[in-house]
């Protein structure tokens, strides 16, 4: 257990080298300096991490893989937005408690539940210091747990571990532990609505199928980065056929900014395609990436998309709130060495639904990397280009 000698003794060298502290000579009784070296990375973190634990200097800070594995601040409380003032959650995986108490400033009661006791001890302990007094800890497995407590919630909240015994990633829900296509029945019976987080990488429509009463699905990109897609599963919602008549939220905040717009599956429509490129140049931030609504970016901000394939769209005129990496195209290229050399020395090399990847092409190139040039290369009317362009807004 991290103790409160620990935290103090780690808040006077906070600054100091974690490494040079497990380094160093004999420390006071009682002092564990792994302990104190976690203090001193977790203080290191937190100011960008989670702010709100930054100001506190009696917060406890679990081990780096927790610490690593944990939801940021930001992320954090767009999941607590969707929980209504004063209702019940449990949190059935949870790590070192940023969700949960983040949950806890909105629910009338959390019950944290996880099997590491120094976990369960490092989120008592903080909660206590940070005056949350509607978060019980639970130490335990689970599903044991919600099986013995035969208690029901507003909301349950759980965030499988998404790798295995040899520290591989996994994306599938069924691949994940606690497996919650296995636990659905008994989820769904000991709440009104379950949320689920899963791996950015995961496939929403597989996953809507498998989860069959699936309200929404959130898709949140933190700083311009997708991090998280969280499934509202309802108990009371009638199964999605094919995954048809459930709304997708596409979330982009970052600091002093937030953006969101939503579509809905099985009603997406269809893109429009340009017949030749236009002035600018347009790449959908992570959450439009990952959501995938290309007919609904087209209607949305009057834009045109350059490929079935190429995520990539284009228009004359200036979209000012187009959310993404905007470009001015300056000119088209042939790739090659001896054009791309008049053109331009410096470059950010890009490539969108392009044959090699980005390294390969600008060693093909003999081009230096960085500077104010984008060559972006891509397909576009079935044909592979090259494009000198310029960024001209920078919201991704």
């Amino acid at each position: 257990m991290v103790n409160d000698d620990i935290i103090e003794y780690a808040w006077r060298h906070r600054g100091e080298d974690p490494v040079k502290m497990l380094l160093k000579g004999d420390l006071p009784d009682g002092i564990d300096r792994q302990k104190v070296a976690d203090q001193l990375e977790g203080m290191a973190m937190a100011p960008t991490k989670w702010p709100w634990l930054a100001e506190n200097k009696n917060v406890a800070y679990p081990r780096r893989l927790n610490r690593e594995q944990s939801s940021s601040e930001t992320a954090a409380h767009y999941k607590a937005s969707l929980v209504g003032e004063g209702e019940s959650l449990a949190d059935l995986t949870g790590g070192m408690g940023v969700d949960s108490m983040m949950f806890a400033y909105r629910a009338g009661q959390v019950d944290y539940v996880e099997q590491d006791a120094d976990l369960c001890d490092i989120v008592e302990h903080n909660a206590r210091v940070l005056g949350l007094s509607n978060i019980s800890c639970h130490c335990g497995d689970c599903v044991a747990w919600l099986k013995d407590s035969g208690r029901h919630f507003d909301w349950i909240y759980i965030d499988p571990a998404r790798r295995d015994g040899q520290g591989r990633k996994l994306v599938r829900l069924g691949d994940c532990q606690p497996d919650v296509l296995e636990l659905m029945p008994l989820l769904k019976e000991r709440c009104e609505r379950l949320l689920i987080k899963a791996s950015p990488m995961i496939d929403i429509h597989d996953s809507v199928g498998r989860l069959e009463t699936v309200k929404e699905v959130h898709i949140v990109a933190v700083g311009h980065e997708c991090k998280e897609v969280l499934f509202w599963v309802d108990s009371g919602q009638r199964p999605a056929v094919g995954g048809q008549g459930v709304s997708v939220r596409c979330v982009d905040v970052w600091n002093g900014g937030e953006w969101r717009n939503e579509f809905v599956l099985g009603e997406e429509v269809s893109p429009r395609f340009a017949g030749t490129l236009q002035r600018y140049l347009y790449e959908p931030n992570a959450a439009l990436m990952k959501g995938g609504p290309w007919g609904e970016i087209c209607e949305w901000y009057g834009v045109e998309k350059l490929d079935r394939n190429t995520h990539l769209y284009t228009s004359e005129h200036l979209v000012e709130e187009f959310p993404g990496r905007v470009f001015e195209v300056e000119q088209e290229l042939k790739l090659n060495r001896k054009t791309v050399k008049a053109a331009v020395e410096r470059a950010n090399v890009v490539v969108r639904n392009y044959p090699v990847d980005a390294a390969t092409l600008r060693k093909q190139l003999g081009v230096a990397d960085g500077g104010e040039k984008y060559i972006i290369a891509t397909t576009f009317g079935g044909e592979k280009k090259g494009l000198l362009c310029r960024r001209v807004l920078a919201t991704a």
